[in-house]
């Protein structure tokens, strides 16, 4: 997989601690809370890239409820 990803830090004003969007380039990018600790930023790091790795945007035939679930089952 050769695939561009940017990642973000926002102040998401709640405590998501992460989100992840395909962009029309192929590209991906990965949003982190900048209110989160350090710790809480890298576990949805690593959340969303196993989305992308995983390639949940690919299958958008799937419902996101389901994807979410075999992402926290799997991770």
């Amino acid at each position: 997989m050769n695939t561009d990803i940017f990642v973000h830090y926002l102040d998401f004003k709640n405590s998501v601690p992460a989100a992840s969007t395909l962009n029309e380039d192929g590209s991906y990018s990965i949003f982190i809370n900048s209110r989160l600790n350090q710790e809480q930023q890298a576990d949805g790091y690593i959340h969303e890239l196993e989305h992308i790795l995983q390639l949940d945007f690919e299958n958008r035939d799937r419902c996101v409820d389901t994807l979410e679930y075999y992402a926290h089952k799997i991770g």
